[in-house]
């Protein structure tokens, strides 16, 4: 999905309770064989690299900051209070009541947000040559994302409230009604909301076509659903990624990295994406998902209750079902996923190493793996080797330094050694 759409659907799931996730330690890397292998390709480290990685890294913590002041301001200022009562004059029916105050909310801070949003979003990539995209094409996507958050968020919103208002363990009702909310929006986003920002159309280059569906039919994949997407008019970044579930499931190449990657690069990253398709890492994280919010959403309730009884009054309301206590509610969700990020990562990194694997030994394009994150790393302007804190808190792959290493040692087959993911014909 679109960035700033997932963004702008944190909330929405965070209210329905699709937020949180917490996690397990990512293991260990399978042994490189000793094999002699050329020495791996290198990073070129650049001053504009180490600046870039400096800015992303302090815009994600502080604006995580800024976010939960926003929701504090929202509260402690009477705003969320005025809110209400603003969507209670317009309708005197809870249901639709509550649609409105999510809209208009989702208005107001969105509106407090932007500033950082656009240093973030728009200015950092611009003063480091990774978009062209014109302001007005970035202000129309903020646009599209904002509605798309209402007119989404607003129906799952009042269902919550009204779970809320009629269940007295509400956080086991939330959880309950989450399960089909994930799975649903997991469905529609290929064919919904992706399509909403960009462009997807079939490989226009039939050899390259070719090239990958036989790749697919290797790795088990039979009739494979490959795509391009026209990220370029957004980014110059190159990425690829899979997503969706059963009849939507597919993987997306983004129009930057075929025109970046050769042949061998292209292969060895759609192995890589086929992998998350093979190893069913989706329906996995998903599963994992449902699990931890069992227990985030139990915490939940225990947090809003608690500060509704002890500041509700002076925030304009006495009951956590009260619209009003929305930004309460999103900002207890908002500190615990927080907290559980680096859980979350390490999974998500255990994930990424084995699609990895999969990749290696499916195509054995060792040197090809090797280039192709050297060029992910220049292009981005990503350090290799970031602060092991940032690593820890914020990396959600291994670090780009890991990757190539791996790439460039990882040759089971000329020891005899079996695959640990792929076990098809080497």
């Amino acid at each position: 999905m679109n960035q700033r759409a997932v963004a702008a659907l944190v909330a929405v799931l965070a209210i329905s309770a699709v937020a949180v996730l917490a996690g397990a330690a990512a293991p260990a890397s399978p042994v490189p064989t000793a094999a002699a292998a050329a020495p791996p390709p290198t990073v070129t480290v650049t001053p504009e690299m180490r600046a870039h990685q400096r800015w992303v890294d302090t815009l994600y913590f502080a604006g995580t900051a800024y976010g939960f002041l926003v929701l504090l301001a929202v509260l402690g200022l009477g705003i969320s209070r005025r809110l209400r009562d603003l969507a209670g004059r317009v309708t005197r029916r809870p249901f639709m009541a509550a649609m409105v105050f999510w809209a208009l909310f989702t208005i107001v801070t969105t509106a407090l947000s932007l500033p950082l949003d656009y240093v973030s979003g728009f200015l950092v990539p611009h003063r480091f040559g990774l978009s062209a995209q014109g302001l007005g094409g970035w202000l129309w996507d903020q646009a599209k994302a904002t509605l798309l958050g209402i007119v989404i968020g607003a129906p799952l919103v009042a269902a919550a409230l009204a779970g809320i208002r009629r269940v007295r363990r509400w956080w086991l009702a939330l959880w309950l009604g989450a399960v089909p909310v994930m799975v649903f929006l997991i469905l529609i986003a290929p064919v919904v909301l992706d399509p909403v920002f960009n462009t997807f159309k079939p490989l226009p280059d039939p050899e390259l076509k070719a090239e990958l569906l036989d790749l697919a039919a290797r790795a088990g994949i039979s009739g494979g659903r490959v795509v391009e997407v026209d990220k370029s008019k957004q980014t110059n970044q190159m990425n690829a990624y899979v997503n969706g579930l059963g009849p939507t499931k597919r993987i997306v190449l983004w129009d930057t990295i075929i025109a970046k990657m050769d042949r061998d690069e292209l292969r060895f990253v759609m192995a890589h994406e086929m992998g998350h398709y093979v190893l069913h890492h989706i329906w996995k994280m998903l599963a994992f998902a449902v699990a931890a919010l069992f227990v985030v959403l139990w915490l939940a309730q225990r947090a809003v209750e608690w500060a509704t009884g002890r500041w509700g009054r002076g925030w304009g309301f006495e009951v956590a079902h009260d619209p009003a206590a929305v930004p309460l509610l999103l900002l207890v969700l908002g500190v615990l996923a927080f907290l559980g990020t680096p859980a979350v990562n390490a999974v998500s990194r255990h994930y990424e190493h084995e699609a990895d694997v999969f990749a290696v030994e499916l195509t054995h394009l060792n040197d090809a793996g090797a280039r192709a994150f050297v060029k992910f790393a220049e292009d981005s302007k990503v350090l290799p080797e970031p602060p092991a804190f940032v690593r820890f808190w914020r990396y959600s792959h291994p670090t780009l330094a890991e990757r190539i290493r791996f790439c460039a040692s990882y040759r089971p087959w000329l020891t005899g050694a079996p695959n640990h993911v792929w076990h098809g014909p080497r």
